[in-house]
């Protein structure tokens, strides 16, 4: 069953929080009663054409949906934001974070996503535009393991990403003040592309993301898949034409997912779906419709055999707490497009697959 842990710590966020929330809760949920929902699935669940279909996908609004997005013209998107010129920047992004003491409140929460860092050269570190100077060392790790609460969780967090710092702890120490900005003991975790910040009772991970000389939306690329294809190659196998020219299947494997300090065991079937599309810069891309709740499409890039939760485009096909549609577009130059619709507005989001196979918001 799901972590009662993760799922009170999720329940305190803001609306596009709330929206991992019901990512993470219908994957452990499928992880972790497997044998029950493969049974019983859930009450929201029928069978048709051998295959489970959320009521929800019934209504007819949900079908009008499907036809919009079929008759999305994305080659006209592609063709304008690759016209378009673009500012890209490392950054270090948000990617984890977790509440070890139990007790905390969630208002740490925005503060560590407001973040913003830049380090030069190990040596100099701002944060939110406070200077401060800073040197790398490497610490024993036995004062973490006996003063940290947060260190088990971050050194699993770690481990998962295949980075030991159980037999020695990596640091930036804080030099230029003895009172703890965002440290821990005058200190910051810091693995060269990991930093640590702590918040009122927060551990956040921030991970450096690379996106300048990345490559950028190309005239010349082509239209590999929509969720319209996968709402039809789930129907029927190989169904769409993009499918049938780039040889999409169902992927009836298992795939290991990271999921913060956590490693899942997940394959297609109890409410979920999988497709594997070709690989970009080496990394295949896997595409997940989640329908145990509202329809959700869940996009990966494969990397050190793995999938994770933490690098995953959510795109919301519709949603039972606000009025917004999403329909999602993959093209072979790894640009990825986002459109959501709430009445009128409509908003495209770009993503980009940079070298380690990170997604990055391109803007």
């Amino acid at each position: 069953m799901p972590d009662i842990n993760i799922i009170e710590q999720l329940k305190q966020h803001n609306s596009m929080t709330k929206r991992i929330f019901y990512i993470l809760v219908g994957l452990l949920f499928f992880v972790g009663c497997r044998q029950t929902s493969a049974n019983l699935a859930s009450t929201k669940v029928v069978q048709r054409n051998g295959k489970a279909k959320s009521l929800l996908q019934e209504k007819s609004d949900t079908k009008e949906q499907r036809n919009n997005n079929a008759t999305t013209n994305w080659d006209a998107i592609h063709a304008k934001y690759a016209a378009m010129k673009y500012k890209t920047e490392d950054s270090w992004e948000l990617v984890w974070y977790k509440d070890y003491t139990k007790y905390s409140d969630s208002s740490p929460i925005d503060e560590l996503k407001s973040m913003k860092i830049k380090l030069f050269g190990d040596s100099i570190l701002y944060l939110n535009g406070k200077k401060l100077k800073v040197c790398r060392t490497v610490r024993d790790p036995f004062m973490y393991q006996r003063d940290a609460l947060y260190y088990p969780s971050l050194a699993k967090y770690f481990a998962n990403l295949g980075i030991n710092i159980t037999k020695s702890v990596p640091v930036l120490l804080l030099q230029s003040t003895m009172k703890d900005v965002y440290s821990d003991m005058l200190e910051y975790i810091y693995t060269g592309k990991y930093l640590a910040l702590y918040c009122k009772g927060y551990v956040g991970v921030y991970k450096y993301i690379s996106r300048k000389n990345q490559g950028l939306p190309s005239p010349t690329a082509h239209l590999v898949y929509t969720d319209a294809d996968l709402y039809k190659d789930i129907d029927k196998e190989m169904s769409s034409k993009h499918a049938r020219q780039y040889n999409i299947r169902a992927y009836k494997g298992k795939l290991k997912m990271l999921s913060g300090d956590r490693i899942d065991e997940m394959e297609s079937g109890g409410g979920f779906d999988f497709v594997k599309l070709p690989s970009y810069k080496g990394f295949p891309i896997f595409v997940c419709l989640d329908y145990n709740e509202d329809d959700e499409f869940l996009i990966f890039t494969y990397r050190n055999n793995s999938i994770s939760i933490d690098n995953c485009i959510e795109v919301l096909a519709f949603s039972s707490y606000n009025n917004e549609k999403e329909s999602f577009a993959i093209y072979s130059d790894g640009t990825i497009y986002v459109k959501t619709v709430d009445g009128k507005k409509v908003h495209i989001t770009v993503y980009r697959i940079n070298d380690e196979g990170d997604f990055y918001e391109l803007n």
